[in-house]
């Protein structure tokens, strides 16, 4: 296997002409590494490719599968019919994953990306059973040796040796991504979707110029789970206390990572469905699984999610909202520059941004933060629809554009990718799917919503934080309606650098 830091650029003269012969693909090679093992080890199933690099470990398929093997030194590939936040400790310490289910906007794919961790979706003929999976007829026992080549989409049988993803640009690609960010001088900039400290600090090494999305789901998981779960059950009290302290020595640490750089913290997002126990889930509580049964929706990333969920819990949102501005406060005292946004998922209506907005002046204003600049997600049609209107409250606009391209198209992100996606390829329908590269239907009612709301209020900031930042034909779709910012996964800050340069050349 190839070691990243390694991979060579290719040879062209300084500036220009270096973006232009310098690929998307050169770009991946020194980040993660080249192909894996190619056809030396017997080919076990092939699924989407939705993390690029590749990794060897031995099969886990729980979270205490992953643990052990990370106890005894071996970086596991771990493997779930599909991956929520409860499977992330797994993630966390995993050299792969792999999922039966989903494709390149699945949680999966998307935390994957964020850690540089090689992933692929969609690899439907694995089934899990108890101790493995099958493949056909082959069985895969747990502890067993895999090989994950998130590039290719190839699962292997057996193990190869290799480094891990870089942690620093190499010197040769720094100086090409400097050339293209003078070449694309800032249209548009490019951030990063970062939910921790460590995740924030890598990406600033990469050239982001802020954090466009951290998802705070992320800080109420791990150990934290069980307060957000007798929070849901019993209200406030010392376990609400105990996620707000926690809360903000998190956000602190990401805004120190960032210091003197804008960072958008987003609210609440997921549905509670994703914070409470599944069905047949071992040691599960009475009354947290009577609570999961009132809180079940037939479509939950259609229900009560967002604000909505903000909304009905407003206590949960207040939490957030104070964990935020003690954060920036205490930052601001001990002399640092902390640039906290705070951003409103899944927003449809005008009114439910203003309920929100108003918390927040009532929270931050008293703390002498009065200054905090409140956004709208625009993830709706509606909310696309309505974006003069929702210009005229908030202070800035971010199209979340993997749930946008969800409702605009009608397509399920988990399941269209896998099922429906590889015969419109076959029949010509379509060349790739809209949750990798953006769709035109997509852009035109994002180029309207930006339109409509710099009418509203001019100079206003609309950016983009969906995945598809990472694609080089989506960056110049974006660069083209002249949209602020990109902000995508950290390993994917360098593409898009890289991107928004040729796309101001003219190359690609």
């Amino acid at each position: 296997m190839t070691d990243p830091a390694s991979a060579p650029l290719p040879d062209a003269t300084d500036g220009p002409d270096r973006v232009r012969s310098t690929t998307v693909a050169d770009v991946e090679a020194v980040l993660h590494g080249g192909g894996a093992a190619g056809t030396v080890l017997p080919l076990l199933v092939t699924g989407q490719g939705a993390s690029p690099g590749v990794g060897s470990g031995p099969l886990a398929l729980s979270v205490d599968d992953a643990l052990d093997a990370y106890d005894r030194g071996e970086d596991p590939v771990f493997i779930a019919e599909q991956t929520s936040p409860a499977d992330e400790p797994a993630m966390r310490v995993a050299a792969a994953v792999v999922t039966a289910r989903g494709g390149l906007a699945s949680h999966a794919a998307v935390v994957a990306r964020g850690w540089g961790l090689p992933a692929v979706c969609g690899a439907e003929s694995v089934v899990l059973r108890a101790g493995g999976i099958s493949v056909g007829p082959e069985f895969v026992a747990v502890g067993d040796w895999l090989t994950v080549d998130g590039t290719s989409g190839e699962v292997r049988r057996g193990r190869v040796d290799g480094s891990g993803p870089v942690t620093e640009l190499p010197d040769d690609l720094a100086v090409v991504l400097d050339a293209a960010d003078r070449c694309a001088d800032g249209r548009p900039e490019v951030w990063t979707n970062a939910d921790t400290g460590n995740d924030a600090r890598l990406a600033r090494r990469f050239g982001a110029r802020g954090v466009g999305l951290c998802r705070t789901e992320h800080l109420f998981l791990g150990d934290r789970l069980p307060l957000l779960q007798e929070v849901l059950l019993h209200g406030g009290g010392d376990a609400l206390a105990d996620l707000e302290r926690r809360q903000r020595a998190d956000l602190t640490d990401l805004l120190s990572a960032m210091d003197g750089l804008p960072v958008t913290v987003r609210l609440l997002d997921p549905p509670m469905h994703e914070f409470l126990p599944r069905a047949g889930d071992p040691g599960a509580g009475a009354d947290l699984v009577a609570l999961a049964n009132a809180w079940r929706e037939e479509n939950p990333m259609l229900g009560v999610r967002g604000v909505r969920l903000g909304l009905i819990r407003p206590d949960l949102y207040k939490l957030q909202i104070r964990a935020l501005v003690g954060a920036a406060v205490d930052l601001r005292d001990a002399g640092a520059d902390p640039r906290p946004r705070l951003l409103v998922p899944m927003v449809s209506f005008v009114e439910e941004f203003v309920t929100v907005a108003g918390w927040v002046r009532g929270l931050a204003g008293p703390a002498g933060l009065s200054e905090l600049p409140l956004g709208a997600m625009v993830e709706t049609p509606r909310a696309a629809l309505r974006a003069g209107e929702l210009a005229g409250v908030a202070d800035f606009l971010s199209f979340g554009t993997n749930d946008l391209t969800q409702l605009v198209l009608g397509f399920s992100r988990d399941d269209v990718e896998s099922r429906l996606l590889p015969s419109y390829r076959d029949q010509g329908i379509v060349d790739v799917s809209p949750f990798q590269r953006l769709d035109a239907a997509v852009v035109d009612l994002m180029r309207r919503a930006a339109a409509d709301a710099r009418s509203a209020r001019p100079g206003i900031a609309v950016g983009v934080c969906g995945e598809q930042a990472g694609d080089e034909p989506s960056v110049a779709m974006i660069r083209d309606a002249g949209l602020s910012s990109v902000s995508c996964s950290p390993y994917r800050v360098p593409v898009a650098r890289l991107a928004a340069g040729r796309a101001a050349l003219g190359a690609g």
